[in-house]
């Protein structure tokens, strides 16, 4: 996400971004890395019905939108979602929300890191040895950067990001002329309705942190007026984009050659323009994937850290050395790292399916929120469309089987702990156990390293 510069209120009122001004920041901040692989990893799933696919996992977004309007209304300057989920279910599932957040991270960087590393293999027609040398590379140099202190420019990551959508959109003009005798690939029908619910767990990486738009919201001349319409343009684009371009690999890949990886990049060598455009499109993606994987580091330190101070990890994590760096809390998330690519350097072809892992973790937190929303609001129009919504979740989650199962176990592991240690205080001290330092709601980050700061893709 991009923040921009906001001057205190004046004798004419507040000073900020109009809503003109904030959209083209909100689209920047929900598009990512997910443009260089989802609509193309989406189409091999799905198929014909690719379409419903991008239509039901953009739906899913509104009536969220609605309910994170109604935060930003109760409170423009912006808290994050663990302060949200902590005041309609408490303090126990509140501190389960950082350890979730890695639990996402460290399957969701990694994958990031292999499609770039594949994106590099592909263009220079090598073999995996150089996919996993490039995702290492990215890996380590974003723990590097942030074990220096250092942090991604966010102008540089908006101008990564936007780089990415500008060479995306040439790709999708030109694949115009295919589109006459090509569009029945993507007709929806009643055949194999069976992919559309666990193809939506993957499609909503491309929106997942889209709640970092109530970050943004802090930076709008009036966020109480201006965050809904605002939000709502802002999906409606991205979610037409990535629509338009799976119909683009559509009609000029065979679905039987689609790479559900580089789908992009296959693009690119059907329209034209040579090896220029070929290695234009590594070389920002990889751009984009490193200055992503800085801002995933530097968040996810962050909620190592918020998950030490709530006690739920060891202490000795939340401790920063003498230039404030949280050096244990790096080398945890090394380690964690590590194992997660060792496991697709074992199994490349897991890298769309940790993807979907990671966006199922989302969604979960999603249903807390809906939930927290419910208790905390009662039964209104708003929060009975997130009713509704959560019926559709919590089917797709079921549909997705072990996808899900990976982030349900984070949270049961993550609220077993709070329950063995209140166990042992009560056994200790004969009451509950006291509340740990830190437990004031941090702010957290999302899937792509935003935070409140703004902590672009």
């Amino acid at each position: 996400m991009t923040t921009a510069e906001t001057a205190p209120e004046s004798g004419t009122g507040r000073r900020g971004l109009t809503r003109w001004q904030a959209i083209p920041l909100a689209i920047g901040s929900i598009a990512g890395s997910g443009i260089l692989f989802l609509p193309s990893a989406v189409y091999a799933r799905a198929g014909h019905n690719s379409l419903l696919v991008w239509a039901l996992s953009t739906l899913l977004c509104l009536p969220m939108l609605l309910m994170f309007d109604d935060m930003v209304r109760s409170n423009p300057d912006g808290r994050g979602i663990e302060a949200f989920i902590r005041a309609g279910l408490g303090d126990m599932f509140g501190r389960c929300v950082p350890v979730m957040f890695i639990a996402l991270v460290i399957v969701g960087l990694p994958s990031g890191a292999f499609v770039a590393g594949r994106y590099v293999a592909r263009t220079f027609e090598v073999g995996r040895t150089v996919t996993v040398v490039v995702a290492i590379a990215v890996l380590l140099a974003a723990v590097l950067v942030n074990l220096a202190g250092g942090r991604a420019s966010t102008r540089v990551q908006t101008a990564a990001t936007w780089g990415l959508v500008l060479v995306a959109t040439v790709l999708l003009v030109s694949a115009v002329p295919s589109a006459r005798e090509g569009l029945h690939t993507v007709a929806p029908g009643t055949q194999q309705l069976g992919v559309v619910l666990p193809g939506v767990i993957l499609a909503f990486w491309a929106f997942a942190g889209f709640e970092n738009l109530t970050f943004l919201a802090r930076e709008f001349r009036n966020p109480e007026r201006d965050f809904l319409p605002v939000s709502a343009v802002a999906l409606a684009v991205y979610g037409v984009f990535t629509i338009l371009l799976t119909v683009a690999i559509a009609v000029t890949v065979p679905r039987a050659d689609v790479d559900q990886v580089v789908g992009l990049l296959q693009l690119a060598s059907v329209v034209g323009y040579g090896k220029i455009i070929i290695w234009a499109v590594t070389f920002i993606a990889c751009s984009a994937m490193l200055l992503n994987a800085v801002a995933w580091v530097w968040g996810a330190s962050q909620m190592v850290r918020d998950a030490a101070d709530n006690g739920m990890l060891p202490r000795a994590f939340a401790v920063l050395d003498g230039r404030g760096t949280p050096r244990r809390a790096l080398a945890l998330l090394v380690a964690l790292f590590s194992a997660t690519s060792v496991l697709l350097s074992l199994r490349p072809a897991l890298v769309i399916d940790t993807t979907a892992t990671a966006s199922a973790i989302f969604m979960l937190l999603y249903v807390l929120s809906i939930i927290s929303y419910l208790r905390v609001r009662g039964l209104t129009v708003r929060s009975g469309l997130n009713l509704l919504l959560l019926v559709v979740i919590a089917v797709s989650l079921v549909q997705s089987r072990w996808q899900a199962l990976y982030g349900v176990l984070a949270l049961l592991a993550a609220l077993g702990v709070q329950v063995v240690q209140r166990r042992r205080a009560a056994r200790t001290t004969g009451t509950t156990a006291p509340e740990p330092a830190g437990t004031a709601a941090p702010e957290p980050v999302d899937a792509h390293g935003h935070g409140p700061e703004g902590s672009p893709r």
